[in-house]
């Protein structure tokens, strides 16, 4: 966005402060000041010349050769602009004068003719891009007058990053600029001239309808009549030029120039279009309208429009119309002055694909207690230009959501906590009153009262207000302290630790991949795979139909995480931490918790290995995490994925937590055919509550031990259980433990016999273990497996 320091002027005073540092001050307190550029210094010993005889060159059918008036001589001009005339007041360039892009005028000979100094163009003096022809002076100036006397060309233009403007509304105006400067520098702010609107009250009220409430949040409009024919003042075109915008027409002028000095777009109808009224509605459909640049354009549902009666006129916030702009022969304009909502802005400007300088303030959410301000201001520019215009009708305000300004209590000692003792109250007082804050003090409480312009998205809370007073007051101002802060030992979450101790025994130890899924069910993947779920909580708004329904078990997750990875690798794990819902109907208040959920899947190994493989990983954990044993009964069956035999409970000291299943083969046939999987999922937070058991040490033998694998035949028909305890049962001096190492039931084997694996610790404490030691011990355990039907494979 470009600001022009001219303009700024306007309202503060400027005088002995200097222009770099006031954009760096500017940058620190506010927003980026991207450039400045000084405008007009190369405009040089121009001033006003009266034509006094234009005669046609004799050689040449574009050139004519005038004589002009300085006012320190006569002297010829060769001159091809076509609007040259006697009698007009235009620019020159005198020798060794300069203008936009020719750095030194001297005395020159045109076909023939000589020619001293050279009249000018807008476009050649730099204050607008028409080169057209001469710039015909409208007023009475005296020959010789200095062209910058009547004419604002020298200025100062700053380009401000629009990014660091997108919370602050109330800066994309010049005024809102220099109420920031002025409070920066402790100047005073001067009002901006406004039209009272007296005779307007006595007249009718216009019929404006505002349907869509929600987006329209004020719709402010006034008719006005005997709008001759009118001319919009120079230096109000060179500062819309300068800010980078041209002249069109008087009214479309004054609307870009409202907009650009108080932020606030508006837009002039020509009456004869909207005599039936303003209606102000939203798009139930897709709609062709043809806006102002003659673009047909296609309108989606949802979008605001302006509109009469009958058609649309303009899109809302946005661009009007071509069928109701302001033609050469309009007397008669309709203003509106309006607030729109901000993100229904940006939405449609996105759908439509049209970005303009209106939406692009509106998007940003401005304030609506503004839009009778701007009409009055127009009006007021508006008589400068043509004193006898008349109201056609009342000020019409429809106020559909007013904007209260919001009040925020803060403490000088909560201030000073975050920036120091830096700042007397009063200083504090005064920064906010500068911003136009209004503040009642009570000691050492602050009542702040947050002007509308600021409170739509910007100031809302306490911090806000710390924020306020320390940017004006110059960050780089306050003294860095060290903080004075007790120092209290941290408080550990216990649970979050014994997650992060398992995830890393999951993920360390056994090699299983971390996976994150949402809360909800996928019905899709839980349909096409036959998973049937008894899930009772469901999501009011969901994102979509298919996930409304919050999870009472993570396997169904885990079976998708799956069905993604079979075609890609033979063998995988997974594992999650997460939440379930449980509720007993939908009407019964949900239980959460939190499920730990492992899944093992592989193409190379059988079910019964992947069983064992989870039931040793979860003995594992539960051993290191809690030193527990875990004991393993018959499975409830409760999800229909469970296998109906390779499954069992598991439990501690009756306190069932979950189950381990190998998935049932019809679910199992719909993830992979090839694929065997097999899943435990157990209850985080009765494990995590489980007092953990004391462990107890011994010293260890400074004597090697001796590990000794033995693969025993076993019937189908046996339990692990019943193993475990027919090994425990066995008794000898150097068997330091045994533990479960592996099973195999493939081929090789006996009818209705399985292979399992344990390996047995030996040693002494008083010796090393000899060789016969050794076959004495092993002979003794085969004897005693034999004896309980268990042979060595």
């Amino acid at each position: 966005m470009k600001i022009s320091l001219n303009w700024i002027k306007d309202y503060v005073d400027l005088e002995g402060i200097d222009i770099k540092e006031l954009w760096y001050r500017f940058t620190m307190s506010a927003a980026e000041v991207e450039e400045v550029e000084f405008v007009g210094q190369d405009i040089k010993n121009v001033v006003v010349a009266k034509v006094l005889s234009v005669v046609p060159h004799p050689e040449s059918k574009k050139l004519k050769i005038t004589q002009v008036d300085s006012g320190d001589g006569i002297i010829q001009i060769v001159c091809g602009a076509p609007n040259v005339a006697e009698g007009i007041l235009v620019p020159l360039v005198k020798i060794s004068g300069s203008v936009n892009k020719i750095p030194k005028i001297g005395k020159a000979k045109l076909v023939g003719v000589e020619s001293f100094g050279m009249l000018c163009s807008a476009s050649e003096l730099g204050i607008s891009d028409d080169h057209s022809g001469l710039l015909v002076l409208d007023g009475d100036y005296a020959p010789g007058t200095d062209i910058k006397s009547i004419i604002d060309i020298d200025d100062v233009i700053i380009e401000i990053d629009n990014k660091s403007l997108t919370n602050r509304p109330d800066l994309w105006g010049h005024y809102g600029i220099a109420r920031e400067i002025a409070a920066i520098y402790g100047r005073e702010l001067k009002p901006m001239n406004l039209d009272s609107l007296e005779g307007s009250e006595e007249k009718s009220k216009l019929d404006i309808t505002v349907e869509d409430t929600e987006k329209c949040l004020r719709y402010s409009g006034l008719k006005i009549d005997g709008v001759k024919k009118l001319e919009t003042p120079l230096n109000m075109k060179v500062r819309l030029f300068y800010c980078g915008m041209r002249s069109i027409s008087p009214l479309v002028d004054l609307t870009n120039y409202l907009m650009l000095e108080m932020g606030q777009p508006m837009h002039a109808f020509d009456s004869r279009q909207v005599e039936s009224g303003i209606v102000v509605r939203s798009t139930k459909e897709t709609t062709s309208f043809k806006t102002l640049d003659g673009i047909e354009r296609k309108l989606p549902e949802d979008v605001l429009l302006i509109c009469t009666k009958e058609r649309p006129v303009a899109i809302a916030g946005i661009m009007g119309g071509e069928n109701s702009e302001v033609l050469e022969d309009t007397t008669s304009i309709l203003l509106e002055s309006a607030t729109f909502e901000g993100a229904s802005t940006r939405k449609s400007s996105t759908k439509i694909g049209l970005r303009t300088e209106a939406s692009a303030r509106y998007e940003k959410m401005l304030d609506p207690n503004m839009t009778v301000q701007a009409l009055q201001r127009f009006v007021k520019l508006l008589r400068d230009m043509q004193p006898d215009i008349e109201f056609a009708s009342a000020l019409t305000d429809v106020y559909c959501n007013k904007l209260e300004p919001i009040d925020i209590e803060i403490t000088k000692s909560y201030i000073d906590k975050y920036i120091g003792n830096t700042l007397t109250a009063e200083r504090m007082v005064e920064i906010l009153r500068s911003l136009e804050f209004k503040v009642d003090v009570e000691g050492d409480t602050f009542r702040v009262k947050v002007p509308t312009f600021r409170a739509t998205k910007d100031v809302t809370m306490k911090v806000d207000i710390i924020e306020e007073i320390t940017r004006v007051y110059g960050y780089d101002n306050i003294q860095p302290q060290t903080l004075d802060v007790a120092l209290k030992p941290l408080q550990y979450n216990e649970e979050r630790l014994f997650d992060h101790k398992v995830k890393e025994l999951l993920s360390e130890r056994f090699g299983a991949s971390e996976v994150n899924s949402y809360i909800w069910y996928d019905n899709n993947f839980n349909s096409r795979a036959g998973i049937e779920t008894k899930a009772q909580v469901k999501v009011l708004n969901p994102q979509a139909h298919d996930s409304n329904t919050l999870r009472d078990s993570m396997v169904p997750g885990m079976l998708a995480f799956a069905e993604k990875n079979e075609k890609t690798y033979d063998d995988f794990s997974f594992f999650e931490i997460g939440s379930i819902f449980n509720a007993a109907n939908s009407k019964e208040k949900c239980e959460q918790h939190k499920n730990i959920c492992v899944l093992a899947a592989s193409k190379l190994k059988s079910e019964d290995e992947l069983f064992y493989d989870l039931k040793g990983l979860l003995s594992f954990i539960a051993k290191t995490v809690k030193n527990i044993d875990l004991d393993y009964t018959v499975c409830t069956k409760e999800h229909n994925w469970v296998h109906p035999v390779k499954s069992v409970d598991v439990s501690c000291n009756g306190k069932l937590m979950g189950y381990l299943s190998v998935v049932h083969p019809m679910i199992k046939k719909n993830i992979g055919k090839k694929l065997n999987i097999a899943v435990l999922e157990i209850n985080r937070d009765v494990l995590h509550n489980i007092e953990q058991k004391a462990i107890k040490y011994k010293e260890p033998s400074k004597y090697p031990e001796v590990l000794l694998d033995y693969s025993f035949l076993v019937d189908n028909s046996v339990t692990f259980d019943k193993l475990m305890q027919d090994i425990g049962a066995f008794k000898s001096d150097v068997l330091n433990g045994f533990e479960f190492v592996t099973i195999y039931n493939g081929k090789g084997l006996p009818e209705g016999k399985k292979s399992m694996t344990f390996r047995f610790v030996i040693g002494s404490a008083e010796k090393t273990l000899s060789s016969e030691d050794i076959n004495a011990f092993a002979n003794s355990l085969l004897d005693y497996m034999a004896e309980k039907g268990y042979t060595l494979r």
